[in-house]
């Protein structure tokens, strides 16, 4: 079923990704980018080689909108870390309970939404790679759902995601995610992190510009994740808690 929200969600993600972009942002220097871009607390390289930290793209970005917005269609209110209502949508409550509810004992955000919503919010690279990755399964961004987990009160930099394409095996939707990736200019490579097999995706604007740039992705049970973050303990603490990959993707 194509679900379609009002205009009111973009407003409702600006509050909750920009509260998380203050926090985590705070004193990091550059430009302002769509996920967490504070200094590394510790670098991936120890665990999977180059350093990097993990992409501002795949983190949804959008302009506040006024406090008193009406939640979406089909969305109930949620409260922030910070004990703020800020309206977060929950379509998919069975999405969101694949993902920790802590991580590095600070409690994360949960929330889901449709992609095509996501998609609309962020100025992320990795909005272009959701419709050519879905046409492949006979889907549009429309007909699938997204659950993120982020740390909103920027004491660490977190961000988790979840995308449901049911009826698709797992080897196959990781692997041709990673191959609309490596087409779209993105550095896609296998990685083994914390005994499971994932695959390592450079975002190169981000990279150019100095930003965070990597997500480890892997697949499990019709799920597509994505963990964001520049924190080694962190990435391995995240794999661990998520299901595990089912297949070992490939480049």
């Amino acid at each position: 079923m194509i679900r379609r929200f009002s205009a009111t969600i973009s407003s409702v993600l600006g509050i909750a990704i920009t509260a998380l972009l203050v926090a985590a942002c705070g004193g990091a220097a550059g430009t302002a980018t769509p996920a967490p871009s504070a200094a590394p607390a510790a670098s991936p390289s120890a665990v999977v080689g180059p350093s990097a930290g993990l992409s501002p793209s795949t983190a949804p970005s959008g302009s506040v909108g006024p406090s008193g917005s009406a939640n979406p269609s089909g969305s109930a209110p949620a409260s922030g870390a910070s004990g703020t209502d800020i309206g977060l949508p929950h379509v998919e409550a069975r999405l969101e309970d694949l993902l920790p509810s802590t991580i590095g004992g600070v409690t994360l955000e949960k929330f889901s939404l449709t992609l095509s919503a996501y998609i609309a919010s962020t100025t992320g690279g990795d909005k272009a790679l959701y419709a050519p990755w879905l046409v492949k399964f006979g889907k549009t961004p429309d007909d699938v759902n997204m659950a993120v987990a982020a740390d909103l009160t920027g004491q660490e930099n977190f961000i988790l995601h979840a995308i449901d394409v049911p009826g698709v095996d797992d080897a196959t939707l990781s692997s041709s995610f990673g191959d609309v990736a490596h087409k779209a200019g993105w550095t896609v490579n296998s990685k083994t992190v914390a005994d499971k097999s994932v695959l390592e995706m450079i975002d190169p604007a981000a990279a150019a510009s100095g930003g965070l740039s990597v997500g480890y992705v892997w697949a499990k049970d019709g799920v597509l994740y994505t963990i964001i973050t520049d924190d080694s303990s962190l990435l391995l603490e995240a794999l661990i808690r998520t299901p595990e990959p089912s297949a070992t993707p490939t480049s």
